[in-house]
């Protein structure tokens, strides 16, 4: 089988790739030059594949992405050809969902006040506190991040509800959620959680999922967290739900725009965490990847499906 790959992979890397088998003939392209000679003759890639790549593309069966969101990764000529795609769907959701509890637990806890006085040098006792057993944890996307952070929450003896786009109802039932329902469901999601998270990817139907209307809908002790896609919230319409006390408050890791612009009002919000599109760091990344990739590699030269198949036109 002939397998390119481009960007090239490290030498430890690529030893690893070469491990899946003898038949593998595997060109690694210094560069696009290279990539767009070898194109033509490859049965399945691994890395990015561009427009002009593709149009040489006579043999390609299979795609591996080195990414989970395909939203900047997929064009309408790779969305209509045969090419069966595969992403990295999961190598992050641990990690994720790490970063979203945490969020839950600082506004739990009142850290984020605190931390502020410490900033200020401020020894003053009291914040609004919640114990998590009473909680509602409310997961909108139940993918490999969402099926996380259920757990996370379940662990800490939350009520955990979820809406998906796909539900899947053994999946709920095995995370031992207190409700799951399609997407269509939103409003009744929002009006029922403490602590409602995004952890939809960016397609289509998710842009601009959250605004004013969905905002509207959630109680006056209640946090927004969005750890997914920043385009999933609308800024200014959070903006206004933060100061006219619509909710209680909103931590963010991805935005609308990116990086936050200076002299935006969410910086200054006391009842606002923010982190610069950090969730997914973690020293195991890009191990994760290479494992994936050569998981998927053995898969396909067994008449296997790959893993983390996605339907190129949803994005997921």
């Amino acid at each position: 089988m002939n397998f390119l790959i481009y960007p090239p992979l490290s030498p430890s890397e690529l030893e690893q790739v070469r491990s899946v088998s003898p038949e593998l003939e595997i060109v690694n392209a210094l560069t696009e030059e290279e990539a767009l000679a070898a194109v033509s003759q490859a049965v399945g890639m691994y890395g990015d594949l561009s427009k002009e790549m593709l149009a040489r593309a006579e043999s390609l069966r299979w795609l591996q992405t080195p990414i989970a969101g395909l939203e900047h990764y997929m064009y309408p000529e790779l969305a209509e050809s045969g090419v069966v795609v595969s992403n990295m769907a999961k190598i992050y959701s641990d990690m994720i969902a790490d970063h979203a509890f945490c969020f839950i637990l600082m506004f739990a806890r009142g850290i984020h006040l605190y931390m502020r006085r410490q900033i200020r040098g401020e020894w003053q006792k009291g914040t609004p506190v919640r114990h998590l057993g009473d909680c509602t944890l409310g997961v909108i996307g139940l993918g490999g991040i969402g099926s996380e952070l259920a757990r996370r929450g379940k662990a800490h003896d939350m009520r955990v509800i979820a809406v998906d786009a796909r539900p899947n109802k053994e999946l709920g039932s095995s995370l031992e959620l207190d409700a799951l329902w399609s997407q269509d469901r939103l409003h009744e999601l929002l009006q029922e959680a403490d602590f409602a998270v995004s952890c939809v990817p960016q397609t289509p139907e998710t842009v601009g999922l959250i605004g004013a209307e969905e905002l509207a809908q959630m109680k006056s002790s209640a946090y927004l967290i969005n750890i997914s896609r920043g385009v999933v919230v609308k800024l200014d319409a959070l903006v206004e739900a933060l100061e006219s006390g619509r909710i209680a408050g909103a931590a963010l890791d991805v935005y609308e725009t990116e990086p936050l612009p200076a002299g935006h009002p969410l910086w200054k919000t006391e009842n606002v965490i923010l982190t610069p599109h950090v969730a997914a760091d973690n020293p195991h990344v890009p191990q994760r990847r290479i494992d994936t990739l050569v998981d998927n590699l053995r898969r396909y030269l067994a008449g296997e499906e790959p893993r983390n198949i996605v339907d190129k036109r949803r994005l997921f």
